[in-house]
C-alpha cells in the first residue's frame, strides 16, 4: 500500500471533475501521476551507510581499505592466498578465511 497517496489525489480529482473545476481536476491528476511515480522510491528501504563489522574485519583480514574497488579486493586476494594456500605451505583455515572475506566484500559491490 505504499501508493495510497496516489487514490487520493485521484479521488479528489474526479470530485473537482465531477464538480466541474477542470483546472484543479488537471492539477490532482498530475500530482496522482507524481505520488505514483515518487511514493515507492520513498518507501523503499535504504541501504546501510555505515559498513557492516562483517565488512570490516573482511577487509582487515584482505588489507584493503573503505575505498578498495573489486579488483584491488582480488589483488589483495591472490597476494594473499600466495602465501595462505594448502599447496603453497599455507593453512586451510587461513585460505578460508581469505576466501570468505572476499566473498563478503564482493557481494556488496566494494
Amino acid at each position: 500500500m505504499a501508493r495510497w497517496p496516489t487514490l487520493g489525489f485521484a479521488a479528489a480529482a474526479l470530485l473537482a471533475l465531477w464538480r466541474g473545476a477542470v483546472e484543479l481536476a488537471l492539477m490532482l491528476a498530475a500530482l496522482a501521476v507524481v505520488a505514483w511515480l515518487v511514493s515507492p522510491l520513498l518507501s523503499a528501504p535504504r541501504a546501510a551507510a555505515q559498513p557492516s563489522p562483517g565488512d570490516a574485519h573482511a577487509r582487515a583480514v584482505l588489507g584493503v581499505g573503505l575505498a578498495a574497488t573489486p579488483d584491488e579486493i582480488r589483488a589483495a586476494y591472490r597476494r594473499k592466498m600466495a602465501d595462505a594456500h594448502p599447496d603453497l605451505g599455507g593453512s586451510h583455515d587461513a585460505a578460508a578465511r581469505l576466501t570468505a572475506a572476499r566473498d563478503t566484500l564482493l557481494k556488496r559491490g566494494r
